[in-house]
């Protein structure tokens, strides 16, 4: 059976109820958020206390943030653990902190840092505490969702009702959230950022990316390489760069989406557009002011421009604290759960498993007569967003079970489960469904009866969200339980306190 973690380190599965008869377990988290263009870490103590069978956070105490620095690299395209590794070092004792002291937390790799060579590279940094930490590969769309909820924005919009479009603006890419009562619709990604183009001392060109050479070429502006353009040059694409981010946030209407630079699906219209957008990622330390220093690219100008374009187009800039700090603010939250005695699992040897993303499709089980082509649809929206699922990785459904437990509507939910994961064919990942209803086992066994033909495993009695990731153990013998560990990516919400916002050292999108 995997270790489970502890405020103490780690202890095998059979001691699982000894520690969940603590009414209190202390934790402290670390995330590590390496990308393309920066790197940083943040520390933090976690109080959990337990509520029934589950450990909610009750505190959160942010101990240490490190500084915010360029990501190294060896050359154009690989990092440079050599000289990232130290960094990390030099963080943990900056913290006052051995590796030791961490209990759990999140590695966070993103744009380059996904590369092949770069992620096993970084990998093996934390070899020795792979156990501890949630190795997160967070391509596009995953980071837009880290960065909105990292920020708040999902609260924001909860608690205002009104729809509001986050906007992460980084060295090399823009990730849109759009959030309606406090719940995440849909994300994109377009190739804008700070850094495509960096200057030299002397404010000469020594680098282009390719979108930025295809804006600026069709701008009719020269930004060759080894030569220095002028300030009315560099307004102009930093111009375009915002419009194009205005524009594809679907809040310019005056202005039109360049489709080239689209590196997802674009975000939908709605009847109920967006009035009010957040900013996170180093180009809005520049938007909301807390920045004053330049680091050879476009971040300020950008900055300038969104700001000015968002004002002409009446768009709302709503504050945000986190900033650049949004997405490590994700630091791992451990809670410990049991499934209940009606879990369903094809075999036994479907566990353990651990590290599966949860997605929670946007649908009510509460009506009597449940439509499986509705409930299909949703789990199929709510699989799209996952990138583990693109992958054909194993995610779990989590579906929120409410009614009676009649045959047709378990029958319907079975069925969606089945059409919506591909499930009725042979060889793709287990069939994962969490409930909080007792009737995974009757789940379960209409899933096999409509077909499926993948392992499957249906829990119940758990209780999860979207962006938690499950450690599935072997089952307790002589109980037909199991036990789960939910890591759930931790966001700052105002019961919690919020973080500090200003960031430290060095700084790029």
């Amino acid at each position: 059976m995997p270790a489970v973690p502890t405020a103490g380190g780690e202890q095998d599965g059979d001691s699982l109820f000894s520690l969940m008869a603590d009414d209190a377990v202390r934790l402290i988290t670390v995330g590590i958020d390496i990308g393309s263009a920066t790197s940083q870490l943040s520390f933090s103590r976690l109080e959990l206390r337990r509520a029934d069978e589950r450990y909610v956070v009750a505190r959160r105490e942010l101990l240490f943030e490190s500084e915010v620095i360029l990501t190294p690299y060896a050359d154009s395209t690989t990092i440079d653990t050599g000289r990232l590794a130290p960094f990390i070092e030099d963080q943990y004792a900056a913290a006052g902190l051995a590796h030791d002291d961490v209990d759990c937390g999140a590695l966070i790799l993103t744009g380059l840092a996904l590369a092949k060579t770069n992620s096993q590279a970084i990998g093996e940094i934390f070899a020795a505490e792979a156990g501890k930490l949630v190795a997160v590969s967070a391509g596009d769309v995953l980071e837009a969702t880290f960065a909105g909820r990292g920020a708040g924005t999902d609260r924001r919009s909860a608690e205002t009702g009104r729809p509001v479009i986050h906007i992460d603006v980084g060295g090399g890419t823009t990730k849109f959230a759009a959030f309606s009562e406090g719940e995440l619709d849909q994300v994109a990604a377009i190739d804008v950022g700070a850094r495509l183009v960096l200057f030299g001392s002397s404010g000469e060109v020594i680098r282009v990316e390719p979108p930025a050479r295809q804006m600026a070429d069709a701008l009719g502006v020269d930004v060759t390489v080894g030569q220095r353009p002028g300030p009315g040059v560099v307004a102009a694409l930093a111009g375009h760069m915002a419009g194009q981010v205005l524009a594809h946030a679907g809040v310019a209407p005056d202005l039109k989406p360049d489709g080239d630079l689209l590196r997802t699906e674009p975000l939908g219209r709605s009847e109920d557009s967006a009035t009010a957008i957040a900013f996170s990622g180093g180009v809005s330390e520049y938007v909301y002011g807390r920045e004053k220093r330049t680091f050879g690219d476009l971040g300020q100008p950008l900055a300038a421009a969104l700001v000015r374009l968002a004002g002409e187009a009446g768009v709302e800039v709503l504050p945000v604290p986190g900033g650049i700090r949004a997405t490590v603010l994700g630091a791992a939250q451990y809670s410990l759960q049991l499934s209940g005695n009606t879990v369903y699992a094809s075999a036994r040897s479907i566990v353990p498993l651990r590290n599966v993303p949860v997605v929670s499709p946007r649908i009510s089980l509460a009506d009597e007569q449940l439509e499986a082509d509705e409930v299909a649809e949703a789990v199929r929206r709510a699989l799209s967003t996952s990138e583990a699922s693109a992958r054909g990785e194993t995610v779990a459904v989590a579906l929120r079970w409410r009614g009676s437990a009649t045959y047709p509507r378990l029958t319907a939910v079975a069925q969606a489960l089945v059409t919506a994961t591909g499930a009725a064919a042979p060889g793709g990942p287990p069939l994962v469904a969490v409930l909080d209803g007792d009737v995974g086992g009757l789940v379960g066994r209409h899933v096999v009866r409509l077909g499926a033909q993948v392992p499957v495993l249906v829990l119940d009695g758990i209780d999860v969200s979207e962006l938690d990731f499950l450690d599935i153990g072997e089952f307790i013998p002589g109980t037909g339980a199991l036990p789960v560990v939910v890591k759930s990516l931790l966001f700052p919400n105002a019961a919690m306190g919020q973080h500090r916002p200003a960031a430290t050292g060095e700084r790029a999108g």
